[in-house]
């Protein structure tokens, strides 16, 4: 089933989201009662959302993977990844969509300064349910109840919300102990995932970085087991799929948009990469 792969602000309305300031926080219920507990595929430009969901459960679609969850679990869908779901119905819970400025301001107040740019899933242990819960009605009761130093106080409870997914995870490395390497291989990847369209040559990030193609190269195999070709190759390949599962244009259109001047190259790109043309992916998909 096709999607919207244009970049909406609120799914199924014109509403408009102010993208320096705001955090805006809505009950699970209110959106997707209305939509009968289906929301289809779209995506969210400077918009990162989380998902906490503490009844009921879903089937969500996170690109082109699809996950069934049980509640209580929270679900972080960053700018631009695909996401829609089948809800059960009354399932409870909190949306917040967070303007990326302010995310990124509070994470950089805890010393984080990497963007979100990966979807994750989080279970939240029956310990943490009450502190988790608790948050979120403070967080509805805010936004509901608008009074001074609002904006001050979304920020701090935010705060709270996050600290608590980054201890959840096991993953995750304080910015603070990386590595000369590792800082310059995060800045790489966050240039690749705003002008991949743009610029498919590995000479040109080197360059923005300020390291030789060799040099980023070696650290790039030595902190993702893949040179830095392959790790552009990746994020196209992506932005391709998504294009191709859930948005209803030919496949020289989707080339053009991706940077290939040549269709012909991007169909000979993509069916190295994957193993079969661009079309006969699309037809896989939506067998």
């Amino acid at each position: 089933m096709f999607g919207n792969l244009e970049f909406v602000d609120f799914y199924g309305e014109d509403g408009a989201f102010a993208p320096h300031t705001l955090l805006y926080c809505e009950a699970l219920v209110q959106r997707s009662e209305q939509h009968n507990w289906t929301i289809q595929p779209h995506r969210h430009r400077q918009i990162t959302q989380l998902f906490v969901v503490l009844e009921g459960g879903v089937e969500v679609r996170l690109d082109t993977q699809q996950y069934k969850r049980a509640a209580p679990v929270v679900i972080v869908i960053p700018e631009g990844v695909m996401h829609g779901f089948d809800w059960q119905a009354e399932s409870q819970g909190v949306v917040l969509s967070v303007a990326s400025p302010m995310l990124q301001q509070v994470l950089s107040s805890l010393g984080l300064h990497r963007r979100v740019d990966q979807p994750f899933i989080t279970a939240i242990p029956d310990t943490d349910r009450d502190y988790v819960t608790q948050l979120c009605n403070l967080l509805q009761q805010e936004a509901n109840q608008p009074a001074i130093y609002q904006e001050a106080m979304f920020q701090a409870l935010l705060q709270q919300l996050l600290i608590w997914l980054l201890r959840a995870r096991t993953d995750n490395k304080e910015e603070s102990n990386l590595s000369k390497s590792e800082r310059k291989v995060r800045q790489f990847q966050q240039l690749i995932e705003r002008h991949f369209t743009q610029y498919h040559q590995v000479s040109w990030y080197a360059n923005e970085i300020r390291v030789s193609q060799a040099h980023l190269n070696q650290i790039c195999r030595e902190q993702t087991g893949e040179n830095a070709l392959a790790l552009i190759h990746k994020v196209l390949l992506n932005e391709a799929n998504r294009y191709l599962v859930f948005a209803d244009m030919p496949v020289a259109e989707i080339a053009e948009r991706l940077g290939f001047s040549d269709p012909g190259y991007f169909n000979k790109f993509f069916k190295r990469k994957v193993g079969t043309s661009p079309a006969a992916y699309r037809r896989q998909s939506q067998e």
